[in-house]
């Protein structure tokens, strides 16, 4: 990459200014069932994919690139969802104020630690709300004992994959059809990241493990 290329993608979540002190305070979900949350971003750069269709298999390319203009995306969202399961919520303040919000479950049929929501208001952004929000889901995930933290985005929004991997997550997975059979072409595809804090079997394979192990000494017992 050529060094105006490199300045020209540097990181649109770097801080500058003096790091405010962030408080993380856990709510419950009854106190935040009828709460809507915005999602919102401008993005000057996205990544394209372009997937093809080889003799033996498929060859996939995921490439950064430049926006002729500023996208713009504009939404709010009730952070209480039946399909978000039993979700752990917590808000971050700064001087008194709320600055943002994570939402995370903890899935046990595989021992992840699921970010449904992790956002930070627009007047707040670029002051470290962000990597505060994300140590408190790092510190749950170990507490749980979680063997990694998984969540979405898209590859609309160069930024928050920038802060994603600035955070140690890795892209893990893509599927290009989620929102839209048009995807692709509107370069809006979803996209899993996943930050790994251990390696081994789950809960539920040791589990599982145990269960098979009983059953062969019940059957030697016979």
């Amino acid at each position: 990459m050529k060094p105006d290329e490199a300045k020209r993608f540097k990181p649109q979540f770097d801080m500058s200014a003096s790091v405010p002190e962030v408080k993380i305070k856990k709510v419950s979900r009854s106190a935040m069932k009828e709460k809507k949350v915005p999602f919102e971003y401008d993005s000057d750069s996205f990544y394209e994919v372009v997937m093809k269709r080889a003799q033996d298999g498929w060859s996939m390319t995921l490439q950064r690139r430049r926006r002729p203009k500023i996208f713009k995306k504009r939404s709010t969202d009730t952070i209480i969802e039946p399909f978000k399961g039993n979700t752990e919520i917590f808000l971050a303040f700064v001087d008194g104020e709320e600055a943002g919000h994570l939402q995370i479950e903890h899935q046990r049929w595989n021992n992840s630690l699921r970010v449904w929501d992790i956002g930070v208001e627009w007047k707040y952004r670029r002051m470290g709300v962000g990597s505060a929000l994300m140590g408190k889901c790092k510190e749950r995930a170990q507490k749980l004992g979680a063997r990694r933290i998984i969540l979405e985005t898209q590859t609309s929004n160069a930024n928050a994959i920038d802060f994603y991997l600035s955070q140690g997550f890795e892209l893990v997975g893509m599927d290009l059809t989620n929102y839209t059979n048009e995807d692709v072409g509107r370069n809006e595809v979803r996209v899993e990241m996943a930050y790994h804090l251990r390696t081994g079997p789950t809960k539920s394979s040791n589990a599982n493990g145990k269960q098979r192990s009983r059953h062969r000494e019940s059957r030697a017992k016979r």
